[in-house]
């Protein structure tokens, strides 16, 4: 990696989860990001001892550092609408969050993980002034062929808004904000593309950071998987896509965007998931001062900021169409 910053968990805890470092260990990881005036926020998954997943929200100045007080416990301040019967863990299982920024409104994005009969995915709006939310979550909604675990879609657009549903094949969704209600998706665009020499070694590409434009494209840190039951192995990656439809992949991934992890991102506490090896997921990316920021979790107990300069996220890439990678 580049610079690399690891964020303290106990400067991630906000007033109502400080109990939480007295009854066991603590996991604050895979954080979402988003610029926000001279600073950032940062939203992250975050697991104490009694294993419930909860999402926190807070700021971060122009030094990734978190601001003092400025933690919430995001996910206790969520109120689903009257009425509603989601299933399972639905209301009370918060996982991978992802923050966005349209038209001006903020939204904070999570799914409920993995039970039956289906997960769910939301999508909250929230006031950027006091992290408060705004209204009820809304489910997204997709009529049509979708799988039954969804985890990974992501967000992208500014007048006209889309969703990446799969990097493998290309699958672009379409969506509006207007109204209150649950939110209905539709296809739009699916590509095939040729990614067989990286997934052939590292595993297919999945979901990860909301695509950001740059260069007149979209690029997109997603991760990818491989390995055996004990011993999964989360490698992030990018590829790239057109800045207007239909979107078509124009930079396909030599080889995972970095391999080695800092020391500090060593496990403190047994695997919380005993099916995975090492694990970088990316959740949140920006094009700030000509660098790439990138919000990753790390073995599921770390939230970590990598800095990249431009030309090594190019680099990573394997030009598509006939096309120039600028540097």
């Amino acid at each position: 990696m580049s610079e690399v910053v690891i964020l303290p968990f106990v400067d991630l805890l906000p007033d109502a989860w400080r109990s939480f470092a007295a009854d066991g260990p603590v996991r604050a990881f895979n954080p979402g990001l988003l610029r926000d005036g001279d600073g950032w926020l940062l939203a992250y998954r975050l697991v104490g001892g009694d294993g419930l997943r909860r999402v926190g929200l807070c700021r971060l100045d122009a030094a990734l550092k978190v601001v003092a007080g400025s933690p919430v416990a995001f996910s206790d301040r969520v109120r689903f609408a009257a009425g509603r019967d989601y299933a399972g863990p639905a209301t009370t299982w918060f996982a991978d969050p992802r923050l966005y920024r349209f038209a001006g409104r903020t939204f904070l994005y999570w799914n409920s993980g993995w039970h039956e009969p289906r997960n769910y995915q939301f999508l909250q709006e929230f006031d950027a002034a006091d992290l408060t939310p705004i209204g009820h979550p809304r489910e997204l909604l997709l009529r049509g062929d979708r799988q039954r675990l969804e985890k990974n879609w992501t967000f992208f657009g500014g007048e006209d808004l889309y969703a990446v549903y799969s990097a493998m094949p290309h699958r672009i969704l379409e969506f509006s904000l207007a109204g209150t209600d649950d939110i209905e998706f539709t296809d739009t665009y699916t590509h095939a593309w040729d990614n067989e020499n990286y997934s052939d070694a590292h595993g297919a590409l999945r979901g990860g950071a909301p695509p950001q434009l740059a260069d007149g494209h979209y690029w997109s840190f997603c991760h990818s998987v491989q390995g055996m039951d004990g011993d999964y192995r989360y490698s992030p990656a990018v590829y790239r896509f057109a800045g207007s439809p239909p979107f078509a992949p124009t930079g396909a991934p030599r080889a995972p965007l970095f391999a080695a992890m800092p020391r500090e991102a060593r496990r403190a506490f047994p695997k919380l998931n005993p099916a995975v090896g090492d694990v970088v997921y990316p959740c949140g990316a920006a094009f700030h001062n000509g660098r790439w920021l990138v919000s990753l979790g790390l073995n599921d107990e770390h939230c970590a900021i990598v800095t990249l300069p431009h030309s090594e996220v190019a680099a990573a890439l394997r030009p598509l169409g006939g096309e120039r990678l600028k540097d």
